[in-house]
């Protein structure tokens, strides 16, 4: 029977096996800090209440898995992907570069490590956890003014993944929560085009472009509508400022999922894309959606389409109202 630290260190061995880029254990305990924050921001943000309230259910572990003992962490880079520029104008990166993806090479990455996980004698459950709160304290992120998780190697590129297992680990020990940002730094909160990033690590949600993009019932208030600049699909700008980030996406692996599409993955193509095209070539990357909600991709693109040629113009914003569509 190998001993507790052997245990983990076979782990922590699977996950760099498997491709994550780093992995940590901590324990079940409630996440109270998460919960107070989350009872803060449904106070200072009533609009946007509800959606805070929908996480605190991932509050303690054991509620899902009375059997847990320990909470392991893995970091997965996305930053790693060739894809057009064209189109990361327009789409998050983190959209186009999705596990969920069919074709993404890192697809079955979750199901593969809990498969190690069992083989390993481990009784598993996958995700129900607030896996950044979780991947701080197994010290293996740090937080940014705009609220999303760091590493070292991979800036904000990266997807957190959390698995229950019934063994009790030692924890590692947890990362100081703030990352390196430097002194006075503001480029994310004046990227943030709707300020939805009202002051660091706050987020009003229901003001973030990426939230807006794909959540928010239609129409969406024109004092934020026009200010969504060319984003169809989620949002980049906080990110893309963000000097922590500087040379951390590395373009070494092929996407062929994005390269086959990218020409139809503009605001060109999508404001006026038929149902059928729609369904053969955009639904697959993002079947989470409604498969029929074609409307949402026109309306953006449309307004993508109109504020992208008013940035790149002399046209004033009052001379360019006509172009820019309020729902």
């Amino acid at each position: 029977m190998p001993s507790v630290m052997t245990m983990k260190a076979q782990i922590k061995a699977l996950a760099a096996e498997l491709g994550y880029q780093a992995c940590g254990v901590t324990g079940v305990q409630p996440f109270e800090g998460y919960q107070t924050a989350l009872g803060r921001l449904s106070l200072r943000f009533p609009d946007a209440a509800s959606l805070y309230q929908g996480m605190e259910r991932r509050v303690t572990p054991t509620t899902f898995a009375p059997w847990a003992k320990t909470i392991v962490v893995a970091i997965r880079r996305y930053g790693k992907y060739d894809i057009p520029e064209a189109v990361t104008r327009h789409i998050g990166r983190n959209y186009l570069c999705d596990r969920r993806i069919k074709e993404c090479p890192d697809n079955t990455l979750p199901k593969q490590m809990k498969q190690g996980l069992i083989a390993l004698g481990h009784r598993v459950k996958i995700g129900g956890i607030p896996c950044r709160e979780a991947a701080l304290r197994a010290g293996l992120v740090k937080i940014g003014r705009n609220g999303f998780a760091y590493t070292e190697e991979c800036g904000s590129w990266l997807n957190i993944e959390a698995w229950l297992i019934d063994a009790e680990l030692e924890p590692d020990p947890p990362s100081a929560p703030e990352a390196p940002c430097p002194t006075g730094c503001r480029a994310c909160l004046d990227a943030c085009r709707t300020c939805a990033l009202t002051e660091p690590y706050v987020v009003d949600m229901k003001r973030c472009i990426a939230y807006l993009t794909y959540e928010e019932a239609l129409p969406i208030p024109g004092e934020l509508w026009n200010k969504m600049g060319p984003w169809i699909y989620g949002c980049d700008d906080c990110q893309n400022a963000c000097p922590l980030n500087k040379g951390k996406w590395e373009t070494r692996e092929p996407a062929p999922w994005i390269q086959a599409i990218a020409s139809k993955l503009t605001p060109e193509s999508l404001a006026f894309m038929d149902l059928e095209t729609y369904q053969k070539l955009i639904y697959p990357l993002f079947w989470y959606i409604a498969e029929t909600d074609i409307e949402r991709w026109h309306q953006n693109a449309i307004r993508a389409g109109a504020q992208r040629k008013l940035e790149t113009s002399d046209l004033t914003p009052s001379s360019a109202l006509g172009i820019i569509p309020t729902l």
